[in-house]
């Protein structure tokens, strides 16, 4: 009799393997050229998804020597923003792939079979990537895919829209927006009342951003005071360092001919944006306003580059 030592997979445990996709994530480095680096894996199907991403960035070093900084910023941001769109649309994000930013792409989705979605993705980073140390499998349990969209729905996604926009223009400007943009953790409880919350660091411009929402234009009026006073404390620190550099609140509000919003409400939006000029007036303060994400990403990459 011949005996068969089954020691990946038990016959019993292939009952409970888990159907998927998954794609590499691919970093071309040098504009151009026909190198490329896979930086991380994506697992999904419709209960949920996995992205394991290059956890050896330092190897980066050897390569690209001071250049490996932007290179590790690129993967750090592409793994984000490819994050919100699969949280926002599923299976379809990897299924039918946006590229977060310029120079990566996500290959074509493969069917696989796999004890978890986040044992699929280390699996084949182990496989597929250099810049991959796999280690033991991550014992935190995941929220539901319903709870992860219900939280991304109470954030203000204003400053990852336009942390994307200036990403796919000029990665040295995207790298001075805060760890908590890059990471996608915004929105969460301050440590103490002392912290300060800025957005955005750059060699001209120091900003906050903040979205002037019709829905709940009460939480969103007072979310600009804040980001206001925020950004006020932080101009007086720097003035004390002589350090020079121009202070904004950047918000969004809607055009007057938003379909989504009433007329009465426009009109409400109108009277607490001049109550808010008013106010950051009274802070020597400036206050711009903008109807896209675009468009402020677009004014940030001016002011950077004046």
């Amino acid at each position: 009799m011949i005996d068969l030592d089954i020691t990946a997979t038990s016959i019993s445990d292939f009952g409970s393997l888990v159907q998927a996709h998954w794609a590499p994530i691919v970093l071309h480095p040098i504009s151009g050229s026909y190198e490329r680096l896979v930086v991380g894996c994506i697992a999904a199907n419709r209960s949920g998804f996995h992205i394991e991403m290059a956890n050896a960035l330092d190897r980066l070093d050897c390569f690209y020597g001071e250049r490996a900084q932007s290179v590790r910023f690129a993967v750090e941001l592409a793994g984000k923003a490819l994050e919100l769109d699969l949280v926002e649309r599923g299976l379809a994000a990897l299924l039918e792939p946006k590229s977060p930013l310029s120079g990566v792409t996500v290959v074509e989705a493969r069917e696989v079979e796999g004890g978890s979605l986040q044992e699929i993705a280390k699996d084949w980073m182990s496989v597929m990537s250099s810049l991959y140390q796999q280690g033991p499998l991550s014992s935190v349990v995941e929220p539901p895919e319903t709870e992860v969209l219900k939280s991304s729905r109470n954030k203000d996604r204003l400053p990852q829209l336009v942390l994307a926009h200036i990403a796919e223009k000029d990665l040295s400007v995207a790298q001075h927006f805060s760890d908590e943009i890059v990471s996608g953790k915004t929105g969460k409880k301050r440590r103490s009342a002392h912290d300060l919350e800025i957005d955005f660091k750059g060699h001209r411009l120091v900003a906050n951003f903040a979205t002037l929402n019709a829905s709940r234009i009460g939480y969103a009026v007072g979310n600009i005071k804040q980001r206001l006073f925020d950004l006020g404390v932080e101009r007086k620190n720097g003035l004390s360092r002589g350090i020079h550099r121009e202070h904004e609140v950047i918000i969004q509000v809607p055009r007057s001919d938003d379909p989504q919003i009433t007329e009465h409400q426009y009109e409400r939006l109108e009277y607490e944006y001049l109550g808010l000029l008013d106010h950051a007036d009274k802070v020597e303060l400036r206050l711009r306003q903008f109807n896209t994400a675009g468009q402020i990403g677009e004014h940030i990459l001016e002011k950077e580059a004046a």
